[in-house]
């Protein structure tokens, strides 16, 4: 009977192993940011084995989920011995994170942790519930990796959850750092907006099909946002384009559109030293062909003296704020016109805060950018 008993529970796993396979309707590539892309995001592909449920509990991985009804709760830290029904101390979930300016791991409050995210990521001029939705969208993102990093990403973070490294992970910066840098007379009275907006919001995070979502986010839209399978080859149903705000309001924004000027020199060689070899001996005035779109309006693919190139690899080799761009040969030279900044995929933080100005709160902001999302704190997290 110890035999059967024994190989029922090895046949139990491995039917969760094979049936548990996919978040938040299709499973995600482990897909690596761009060196140098201050605000492209890696998105990480969901372990297999990393969930199992018994009754109303969820593992992930080393992290316990436990669903409840109540809507207000505290987090809770958890240590060698979790027992669910015990209340009697107030914890916190804690994060681990690699910090590259000291190459050490620090683990600290969530909460805490946040606050530093939203200060860097987001303007603290910008309006409160923007702020709010920052914060929701940012804990959403931090859970996120917390529960589905590969093993690849923890050893890339030394072992941590994530890095506050903003082409990576998430920009973070301290309260003592920004009063060091700022002046605290300056600093203190922005902080307290920052600290109230994640307070507020606090155990809220993004769910898809009670799964947490990989909120990612950029500065600035053009007319709308991007799909996520237009920059990362996966199709993902929450981060899919929708119309966004600052075409209307691109006035009130500052550099909505920029231009990148290079001669052609300039431009054969960012080209040619970036692995991009081509037949340049035809005149300048044709090198540039068939220029074709995504459907969310960005350059998709352009032809360059026969040969075609995408247009996320030409913002990474000129250096453009976005893949939303015109390029013509004008006065003998290749002239980049780019609207936005970002990778255009999520929540746009510049029309979050014109949303938010005209009257929204943030949850229909997040609904607004994450496609048929919730906003939920169904879920206690530990660790």
């Amino acid at each position: 009977m110890r035999y059967l008993g024994i190989m029922f529970i090895l046949l139990f796993a491995f039917a969760v192993f094979v049936t548990f396979t996919v978040i938040a309707g299709g499973d995600i590539e482990n897909i690596l940011s761009i060196a140098g892309d201050e605000d492209d995001e890696g998105l990480l592909i969901k372990e297999t084995e990393t969930k199992t449920k018994t009754n109303d509990i969820q593992v992930f991985k080393n992290y316990i989920v436990k669903e409840n009804e109540l809507i207000d709760f505290d987090y809770y830290e958890f240590s060698e011995y979790y027992d669910p029904d015990d209340s009697d101390e107030e914890k916190q979930i804690m994060i681990s994170v690699f910090d590259i300016k000291t190459n050490e791991v620090m683990t600290v409050g969530l909460e805490e942790y946040l606050c530093g995210v939203v200060f860097s990521e987001m303007p603290s001029s910008f309006e409160t519930e923007a702020l709010k939705a920052q914060a929701v969208a940012a804990r959403s993102y931090c859970i996120y990796k917390m529960l589905y990093s590969t093993d690849k990403n923890r050893e890339e973070h030394h072992g941590a959850d994530i890095c506050n490294d903003y082409r990576h992970c998430k920009d973070h910066i301290s309260y003592e750092e920004s009063c060091e840098k700022y002046g605290e007379e300056y600093i203190k009275l922005l902080w307290e907006k920052v600290k109230n907006a994640v307070g507020s919001t606090k155990n809220e995070i993004i769910v898809y099909e009670s799964e947490p979502a990989i909120a990612v986010f950029h500065a600035i839209s053009g007319k709308g946002t991007e799909s996520a399978e237009n920059v990362w080859g996966n199709p993902v149903p929450y981060l899919v384009s929708v119309p966004s705000e600052e075409e209307n309001s691109k006035s009130e924004i500052k550099n909505y559109i920029t231009e990148s000027i290079f001669d052609a020199n300039e431009f054969k060689k960012l080209l040619t030293s970036n692995g991009f070899h081509a037949d340049f001996s035809h005149a300048e005035s044709s090198w540039v062909n068939n220029i074709k779109f995504n459907s969310s309006g960005r350059i998709d693919t352009v032809d360059i003296c026969g040969r075609t190139i995408t247009g996320r690899r030409i913002r990474e080799i000129f250096s453009l704020r976005s893949t939303d761009f015109k390029l013509e040969y004008k006065n003998h030279a290749f002239v980049f016109t780019v609207t936005g900044y970002g990778h255009g995929v999520g929540m746009s933080q510049y029309g979050a805060n014109l949303m938010a100005k005209d009257g929204k709160n943030y949850t229909e902001i997040l609904l607004w950018y994450y496609t048929g999302v919730e906003i939920s704190r169904a879920y206690k997290f530990f660790r």
